[in-house]
């Protein structure tokens, strides 16, 4: 078990109780208003409302004019038109949108999603010469290449226009492309730059909607959009927030037949929820780009036919398990290998290659072994001479940044602060792991190496109620940069404990002032083994609601749990 930091927000009681009183919280909501920043009344009332009056205008975003007049151009002179899009959640989402827009304002549509296996990520010259000889004049990328700088001047030689669009991280030299379009790139003014790519794409619909309707396009696409939104991990504040605020909204009752078969297929009646969203929906799209072909899923957003989604719904969910028991396999494999290389294991940065590994599961592994270790990982898939890395990164380690310190040693590289794609030769990769330790040796502090658990405030038990978690629930959706709220509570009596699924979760019944409380750790089964009943704790937690059999009850989600140091 990883040793945790708990670290309890400050915040100034006098402002939390007017912040109760006038917008009639509770003090807890309040407080959790407070540490997410958000104090004064308009920031306050806006995140409340979560209203469409708070987007931005998408003409502040750079290139979008062109963007624009390029494409209205493209219809106006029936030119065929080819969307270049990644072969993740948010690209498929991306592609799906925006071939429906471009299919409604008349322009001749097609799609090009490259095989992960066998062209890797991003654009490649192959797959240009391709979309030429299909008769298309113009490319719009999605949710990938603002990194494509040599690709799109071969582009512009045989004869294509190009249009990117990308929410990635931007290198010093932007593609010499007809618009590009990033909410990343220095010289943007866009307010908001954390938008995922359907995010992006959406800006762009949202430019050449002649109706300027923006009720009417969140109507239409807001449910793919809260799904490409909660699978890319983007943040869920700003626009964010009201994206997947919109598409939770319509995600159940979806106008989406493929998406309505997926939801039917996965969930099990279950209530949509970002974690739903999050942790039963996307992996089904991945699992197609990561294992198979991508294109299934764009299919599947794109049919209007309820027996062929049912079908190409199923074949996800197959592709999802045969995912699942690939990345037990690695994840074995992966540990294994650090066991074996003890020095691998002690680097701040963990790189791992392996000779038969898929490398459309890399990513996934390398999370958990970010996870596990609370370092920074890369794994890499090696094929022949070449291999193909995907690396996960931790709170304050800019991932890409590491990687720019070492492009000398690598093929091809992209990504976030946080997550990165890469391509290498093998013979390269020990001197890469070598040099990315040695470049970022002086980067990492005590505190970025331990996990912490940001509390927003510790509470007595008479606060938890089925009250309270409605009125925290209002401040849903929950993500990056607006975290499940987080509490703890001190000294409480361990009544009952249990494991759950052959020992993987952990269930306590907790007591204290007289009040039993039901909790759950979900992968926290190992605490089992250092506690018992009669046991006092200090234990980390979110709220939630648990409905059984048309009974609710107020349930503890664990995140963390310590012995109390002075039983009482």
């Amino acid at each position: 078990m990883l040793k945790k930091k708990w670290l309890l927000r400050e915040f100034d009681k006098t402002r939390v109780v007017e912040m109760s009183k006038k917008f009639q919280i509770s003090p807890l909501t309040a407080i959790i208003l407070y540490n997410r920043g958000i104090h004064d009344d308009d920031a306050i009332a806006r995140f409340l409302s979560r209203d469409l009056g708070s987007t931005h205008d998408p003409y502040l975003l750079k290139d979008m004019e062109k963007a624009a007049e390029r494409i209205r151009r493209a219809r106006d002179n029936r030119e065929k038109v080819t969307i270049y899009g990644d072969y993740d959640a948010d690209g498929i989402t991306s592609i799906a949108i925006l071939y429906k827009h471009l299919t409604e304002m008349g322009i001749e549509t097609s799609y090009y999603v490259p095989d992960r296996i066998q062209e890797g990520y991003g654009v490649n010259r192959e797959a240009l010469d391709k979309i030429r000889e299909s008769g298309s004049t113009l490319i719009i990328t999605v949710d990938t290449g603002i990194t494509a700088v040599e690709e799109s001047e071969y582009a512009k030689e045989i004869g294509l226009d190009v249009i990117v669009t990308d929410h990635h991280e931007c290198k010093e030299t932007i593609p010499n492309v007809y618009a590009a379009i990033d909410p990343k790139r220095k010289d943007c003014i866009y307010p908001f730059k954390s938008l995922a790519g359907v995010g992006v794409v959406f800006k762009l619909i949202q430019a050449l909607d002649e109706n300027n309707s923006l009720p009417a396009l969140m109507d239409k696409y807001a449910d793919l959009m809260c799904l490409g939104t909660v699978a890319d991990i983007s943040p869920l504040v700003d626009e964010n927030r009201v994206i997947v605020t919109e598409g939770l909204k319509r995600f159940k009752n979806t106008k989406n037949v493929g998406l309505k078969a997926l939801i039917d297929v996965s969930t099990n009646g279950k209530a949509i929820t970002t974690s739903t969203i999050g942790y039963i929906i996307a992996p089904r799209i991945n699992a197609s780009g990561r294992l198979g072909c991508a294109s299934r899923s764009v299919e599947l957003f794109l049919t209007d036919d309820p027996e062929k989604a049912k079908s190409l719904a199923e074949s996800l969910c197959e592709e999802n398990t045969n995912r699942q028991h690939t990345e037990q396999k690695m994840f074995k494999e992966a540990l294994e290998y650090l066991e074996n290389h003890p020095e691998v294991k002690d680097d701040k940065v963990i790189v791992i290659p392996h000779n038969n590994w898929h490398h459309g599961i890399v990513g996934i592994v390398s999370s958990k072994i970010t996870e596990k270790f609370y370092k920074p990982s890369i794994l890499f898939a090696i094929d022949g001479d070449e291999a193909k890395g995907s690396g996960r990164s931790v709170n304050g380690f800019n991932l890409f940044g590491a990687l720019e310190s070492c492009s000398d040693l690598l093929e091809k590289f992209g990504g976030h602060e946080l997550a990165a794609g890469l391509t290498i030769k093998a013979d390269n990769i020990e001197a890469f792991r070598q040099k990315i330790n040695d470049c970022t040796k002086d980067s990492f502090t005590e505190q970025m190496m331990t996990p912490t658990i940001m509390l927003d405030a510790a509470i007595k038990v008479p606060y938890i109620s089925i009250e309270t978690v409605h009125d925290i629930n209002r401040l849903q959706p929950f993500g990056v940069d607006n975290p499940t709220p987080a509490f703890a509570i001190r000294n409480i009596k361990i009544h009952k404990i249990s494991t759950m699924s052959e020992g993987k979760h952990l269930r306590m019944t907790l007591l204290k002032d007289g009040k039993y409380l039901d909790s759950v750790g979900f992968g926290m089964g190992e605490y089992y083994q250092h506690l018992e009943e009669g046991d006092f704790i200090d234990v980390a937690f979110a709220l939630d609601i648990n409905d059984y059999k048309g009974f609710q009850n107020v349930q503890l989600i664990l995140k963390d749990i310590k012995k109390t140091e002075a039983e009482a």
